[in-house]
């Protein structure tokens, strides 16, 4: 992550036009401390999570280093199916009544 947690939040309320004043009040803060928010490298978590509702965005998100990020969309795209190549007769295929699932299939 090249920005700091704080800068991002900072972009965001910016770019829905929040006053900071009406921000802070949806976050339970002070004007002055949305300020310090906004120059923050780090964050507490909850704090995070209830900014994160308010705007409407995930910052969690972006807390994720370039190879987690990877592993995540890795494990998204495999599943628990396994597929193993047979080769039935027409008559085997009859007999498990998947004749018509086969010929899907090969559509």
């Amino acid at each position: 992550m090249n920005k700091k947690i704080g800068q991002l939040i900072k972009e965001r309320v910016n770019a829905q036009n929040w006053q900071i004043t009406t921000f802070a009040k949806e976050i339970n803060v002070e004007r002055s401390n949305v300020y310090d928010i906004f120059k923050r490298d780090s964050i507490d978590t909850k704090l995070l999570k209830k900014i994160g509702q308010v705007l409407k965005y995930d910052f969690f998100q972006d807390l994720l280093e370039p190879e987690t990020i990877k592993e995540i969309i890795l494990k998204e795209r495999i599943d628990n199916n396994v597929f193993v190549s047979i080769r039935l007769s027409d008559e085997e295929i009859e007999k498990l009544g998947i004749k018509d699932k086969v010929l899907n299939e090969l559509k």
